[in-house]
């Protein structure tokens, strides 16, 4: 009898604790989504205040620019680029947020600067064109010129950069991203000197296995030299400017990916003239034959960017390139679309159909299933979001990949 009543109590002092944990997980599931909704209200008052101070600025999204990393003062990085997608959401005219994601994860990287690398990681994918790799790389090594012994020294800790860590798993943009911004610290710790950076990626973004990520460093290299953003990128390049007269002598120095990478990065020069289809054949007519197509789709990726991802202007500027080229102008611009912001997926799909009365091969919806394994996880919703949105029988195809 003694036992069964010893049984009974334990029985009994057990519910309690079930019971008692219950309460206790109910008590912090409350407490989590009051935290939560309390934070996306925060962020949403941010986004609004950025959204009334820009409201009368004379280019709202250079304004959005300066505001949104001050933030950072009371909010985290992440929280930052959270508040940006707000600001976006409420302000359509803010499509193209490169700079300021540059900005935001190099005041990450000032906060604690030997964890550079762990910035790298924790930058959102699919927003802001990935400029907080860029970002994140240039803050550590801004100012710093290094010798070539000590660059010597450097390069094992930069073997790795853009390799696959213990808490990232890039996707093949993000990696893409990463080496081409490679070539970008390769000119700071050389103080802008090219043949050094070439060399750099040479030794750097041409791995054992056999993946070859030169030809994007290559194009951080030059993109440095033709296109700096900020006061420091024009003092680096000081009195190492190529003007358009030069250009071409310029880059005649070089052959083969970099001389392609060359010719393609100086397209600021021509701009005026790129605006216009016959500019851009002109002006790819004259890379290496190997990079002519390659200089087509760089530069197509340039203009949308340019036409702030106005469906109707590539629309307008596509059908006017000779007819081979027409296919690739618009898997170009679709692609950009979704590499600037993984939210336009559906209007990259619309222009993708559009583009069928002028490109019989689908190298438009060819250009996004490609995409929706390389700038998406396989697996996570974002990639399920793009196989939805995309045509049933492109759709189909697009599942297909969770099962590689």
């Amino acid at each position: 009898m003694n036992f069964l009543n010893k049984f009974k109590n334990l029985f009994q002092n057990q519910n309690i604790v079930v019971l008692l944990l219950i309460v206790v997980i109910f008590v912090e599931l409350i407490f989590y989504f009051q935290v939560k909704i309390s934070n996306t209200s925060n962020l949403e008052n941010h986004a609004d205040k950025v959204i009334a101070l820009c409201a009368k600025a004379n280019h709202r999204p250079t304004c959005y620019d300066e505001a949104i990393p001050q933030l950072m003062n009371s909010i985290s990085m992440e929280d930052a680029f959270k508040v940006t997608y707000l600001v976006q959401n409420k302000d359509r005219s803010y499509v193209y947020c490169h700079v300021l994601a540059h900005k935001l994860s190099a005041a990450e990287v000032i906060k604690n600067p030997s964890l550079w690398k762990d910035v790298v990681t924790r930058v959102p994918s699919g927003q802001c064109s990935n400029g907080g790799i860029h970002g994140a790389f240039q803050e550590k090594f801004r100012g710093e010129f290094f010798s070539a012994a000590e660059i010597e020294v450097l390069k094992p800790e930069l073997d790795d950069l853009c390799e696959q860590r213990e808490n990232w798993t890039p996707t093949g943009m993000e990696q893409a991203s990463c080496y081409h911004a490679l070539g970008h610290l390769t000119m700071y710790i050389t103080s802008a000197n090219i043949r050094a950076s070439i060399k750099l990626c040479d030794d750097l973004a041409l791995k054992k296995n056999g993946r070859n990520f030169k030809h994007l460093c290559y194009d951080g290299v030059f993109m440095q030299l033709f296109q700096p953003l900020e006061p420091e990128d024009f003092s680096l390049i000081k009195d190492k400017e190529i003007n358009k007269e030069q250009h071409i002598s310029f880059c005649n120095k070089f052959t083969g990916e970099v001389k392609g990478s060359c010719w393609s990065e100086g397209w600021p020069l021509y701009r005026d003239e790129l605006e216009k289809p016959e500019g851009l054949v002109n002006f790819c007519s004259k890379a290496p034959l190997l990079e002519r197509d390659r200089c087509f789709m760089a530069i197509i990726y340039v203009m949308t960017a340019i036409f702030q991802l106005d469906s109707e202007k590539v629309l307008a500027y596509c059908p006017s390139l000779p007819k081979e080229k027409q296919g690739m102008c618009f898997s170009s611009a679709a692609g950009r679309m979704i590499e600037v912001d993984y939210r336009n997926i559906e209007q990259a799909v619309r222009l993708c159909e559009e583009s069928l009365k002028y490109d019989q091969e689908n190298s438009c919806f060819k250009m996004l299933l490609q995409y929706s394994g390389y700038n998406y996880k396989v697996g996570s919703p974002e990639f399920y979001h793009v196989c939805k949105t995309l045509p049933k029988e492109w759709g189909r195809q697009c599942l297909k990949k969770e099962k590689k």
